[in-house]
């Protein structure tokens, strides 16, 4: 049996068990997040085939698959973010969430 979303579509991923991991991130590349490190963050994403969303405290999310979208976050050095990523298993969710805490500092 398909479960149907809000929208009326109906998806075979809500039957599926998903894990969450958050990660807190706090941001110490001088330039911010930019560029480089949000074309890594997306190509990861698509590449891993996760849902990843980022926010700050209190704040919307963001996801993570759309470079417009992180770069409209502008978020300078300095900055705690949170990196919330939906996986299948426990250790791709971690996995994918360090990954991009490396992006994020290293870029």
């Amino acid at each position: 049996m398909r479960n149907s979303d809000q929208s009326g579509h109906y998806s075979w991923r809500s039957r599926l068990v998903t894990h969450t991991y958050t990660h807190t991130v706090v941001v110490t590349d001088p330039v911010g997040l930019h560029a480089r490190p949000i074309g890594q963050i997306v190509s990861l994403v698509k590449a891993e085939g996760v849902e990843v969303t980022l926010r700050r405290p209190g704040g919307p999310d963001v996801s993570a698959a759309s470079a417009l979208r992180l770069l409209a976050m502008k978020v300078k050095t300095g900055e705690e973010i949170a990196v919330v990523v939906e996986a299948l298993d426990s250790e791709t969710a971690t996995r994918v969430a360090l990954e991009i805490d490396t992006y994020i500092n290293q870029g």
